[in-house]
């Protein structure tokens, strides 16, 4: 049986917690994001410009529909977010900044992973 320090406990709890994903039952259901100011936001995927996946610290993924199409959002390498009304907590209320751009977000929800693009071959 391998013994750990009392330390290293702790960040082995983080990292199995790390790999978490959206419980089924949770996915569709209106989400918020807390302390967004504090990478929060690990990774986004736009889906085409009418939304985006966006996944938190914690590696639960929430999907954000834009109202009216975002033109920048699917040539996007990085976007920025504004939650003035909000505070830190990003939601429906939130904006994406995409290339200059405000792309107000419609609703944001909780979601599964996004879908895995179809590979084409040469």
């Amino acid at each position: 049986m391998m013994k750990f320090p009392a330390a290293a406990l702790p960040l082995m709890l983080l990292a199995a917690t790390a790999q978490a994903q959206t419980p089924a039952s949770e996915v569709g259901k209106p989400a918020r994001i807390p302390f967004i100011r504090f990478g929060q936001i690990e990774d986004f995927e736009a889906d085409s410009d009418r939304g985006v996946y966006l996944q938190d610290a914690h590696r639960r993924w929430y999907y954000a529909s834009i109202f009216g199409p975002c033109t920048g959002l699917p040539f996007a390498t990085r976007i920025g977010i504004d939650t003035r009304f909000a505070g830190d907590t990003l939601d429906s209320t939130g904006t994406l900044l995409v290339d200059g751009e405000r792309c107000k977000i419609d609703q944001l929800t909780t979601s599964a992973a996004p879908p895995k693009k179809a590979r084409h071959k040469h």
